[in-house]
C-alpha cells in the first residue's frame, strides 16, 4: 500500500525511502512544504531516490491541504500511513494524517509539542514530571516580572519554536534581558518565551514510541556546550552514555513520563533535559528523529537501522520491546560527536587543513558536515552554523579520547 511522506530531502529521509520502497516494496507519495524544498528534491534528490516515490504534490493557496488529502484519499483510499520525519513537518503531518483518517498523532497533540511554551504549560498541568518555571512575555514589564519572580540569574530567552540552539540567550541582568528578548521577537520564530535556568549536566534522549506511547529509549548523550568569542552554549563533544551508567536509566525513566504525559504515539522522539541535585527537568522535546547524523551515528552501534525502526512506527501498530535493539553491542563502542567552532567569518576558504589527519584516526567514522574550499566559513553561532562535524567511534575510550584531543587541534579553515 503506499504511504505519504513529507520533504523527502536529506539522509534520514533517503534511508526511509530505501527501506519503504526498496526492501518493503511500498510506493512514497511525497508532499512538500515549500518550492525550495521540492526543487531540492527535483534538483538533487529525486535522481536517488525517485524509483521509490509516485507522486509528487506541493500545496498552495490555491490548493491547499484539505484539498490535497480530498485528492489523495479519492486516489489512493488504501494509503498506509504518513512520514512527518523533522520538525518542520510534524504539524502538516497530523493534519494530513487526521484528514485522511490514519492513525497517527491527533493535530492537538503536536500543536502542544511544537510549541515550547504550550508544552511546558500542558505537563506542568499535568503534576506528573518535573518541569521548570516559563513565561511567555510580549512586553518589558512581563520579562521584568518574571525574573523577580524566580529570583536568580541567568535566565533562559528563546523562541517558542525554535530549534538547533538558534536565537537562545542567557541574560545576567535587566539590561541582557530585555535586550534579549528584542533579539528573539525580531527573529520570527514565534513567541518570547522566558524560562528558570537549570544547571548540571545537559543530555539528550533519543527513542521510539509506539501505539501505547510506551518509550523505547535507543541511546542517551552527554552534551558538553561551551562559550566562545563571547556566544554562550556552542556544541564542543556529544558522548554517548552506556545503559549501564545509572544517568542513563534515572532520564530514560523521566522521558518515558514526559513522553506519556504528552499523549505521544507511533514516532520517533528527541529529547533535551537538563540533570541535576533534584534530578532530570525538561529543556525540551521533538516528535522527530535527532538532527545531525545521530540517528544514524546511533544506528551504527546497535548494529541496526533505527530509522527503519522508526518507519515501522509511522506506518503500522507493532509493540517495541528491547529486543528491538542490541544494548550489548550499543555499550561495548565508545562514540562521539565533535563540533567546530569557527570565531571569526571567512567570506571565502582558501584551505582546509587536517582533514587528511583526522581521516587516519583509528577511531575516525565520518563526517557530517565539512565546508568546501570556496565556501563561506560563518561565524558559529548555533548548530545550523558549527564548522564541522564529525563522528568518532571505537572500542577503547583512551583511543576516543586521543583522538578527540587531535581532530579539534588539526582541523581549521584558513
Amino acid at each position: 500500500m503506499p504511504y505519504v511522506i513529507l520533504d523527502p530531502v536529506g539522509t534520514y529521509p533517503a534511508h526511509l525511502l530505501a527501506f519503504l520502497g526498496g526492501r518493503l516494496g511500498k510506493a512514497g507519495i511525497a508532499v512538500f512544504t515549500s518550492a525550495a524544498r521540492l526543487g531540492l528534491w527535483r534538483d538533487k534528490w529525486s535522481g536517488e531516490l525517485g524509483p521509490y516515490v509516485v507522486e509528487t504534490h506541493l500545496p498552495g493557496p490555491g490548493r491547499g491541504v484539505a484539498a490535497l488529502a480530498a485528492d489523495l484519499r479519492h486516489r489512493h483510499p488504501d494509503l498506509e500511513g504518513v512520514v512527518p520525519w523533522d520538525e518542520e513537518t510534524v504539524l502538516l503531518g497530523a493534519r494530513l494524517g487526521e484528514l485522511l483518517g490514519l492513525d497517527w498523532n491527533p493535530l492537538r497533540v503536536m500543536e502542544r509539542c511544537r510549541d515550547k511554551a504550550v508544552m511546558k504549560a500542558w505537563l506542568r498541568r499535568q503534576h506528573t514530571v518535573r518541569v521548570n518555571a516559563s513565561a511567555t512575555v510580549a512586553d518589558r514589564d512581563a520579562a521584568l516580572r518574571f525574573a523577580r519572580k524566580v529570583g536568580h540569574w541567568p535566565i533562559v530567552v528563546k523562541p517558542t519554536a525554535g530549534s538547533g540552539s538558534e536565537d537562545v540567550y542567557f541574560p545576567r541582568d535587566d539590561d541582557e534581558l530585555l535586550r534579549d528578548c528584542e533579539r528573539v521577537r525580531a527573529s520570527g520564530h514565534g513567541r518570547v518565551l522566558l524560562e528558570e535556568f537549570i544547571g548540571g549536566d545537559e543530555l539528550v534522549v533519543n527513542g521510539i514510541v509506539d501505539a501505547r506511547s510506551d518509550l523505547l529509549v535507543t541511546d542517551v548523550w552527554h552534551y558538553d556546550r561551551r562559550t566562545s568569542h563571547g556566544v554562550p552554549n556552542l556544541f564542543h563533544t556529544t558522548r554517548r552514555i552506556a545503559t549501564t551508567e545509572p544517568v542513563f536509566v534515572q532520564v530514560a525513566a523521566y522521558a518515558a513520563g514526559v513522553v506519556e504525559a504528552l499523549g505521544l504515539r507511533r514516532c520517533p522522539i528527541h529529547m533535551e533535559v537538563k540533570v541535576d541535585d533534584r534530578g532530570p527537568c525538561l529543556i525540551e522535546v521533538g516528535a522527530r528523529f535527532p538532527g545531525g547524523n545521530l540517528a544514524v551515528l546511533a544506528s551504527k552501534l546497535h548494529g541496526r537501522s533505527l530509522l527503519e525502526l522508526g518507519a515501522c512506527q509511522y506506518l503500522a501498530d507493532v509493540p517495541l520491546s528491547g529486543a528491538d535493539i542490541d544494548r550489548a553491542r550499543y555499550d561495548r563502542f565508545e562514540a562521539r560527536v565533535l563540533h567546530g567552532i569557527q570565531t571569526h567569518e571567512l567570506p571565502q576558504i582558501r584551505a582546509v587543513h587536517g582533514v587528511d589527519i583526522v581521516r587516519a584516526l583509528p577511531s575516525f567514522d565520518t563526517f557530517a558536515t565539512l565546508r568546501r574550499v570556496g565556501a563561506r566559513a560563518p561565524v558559529t553561532r548555533d548548530y545550523e552554523t558549527a564548522a564541522w562535524e564529525l563522528s568518532l567511534v571505537h572500542e577503547s575510550r583512551r583511543q576516543i579520547d586521543e583522538d578527540v584531543a587531535t581532530a579539534h587541534r588539526v582541523l581549521r579553515y584558513e
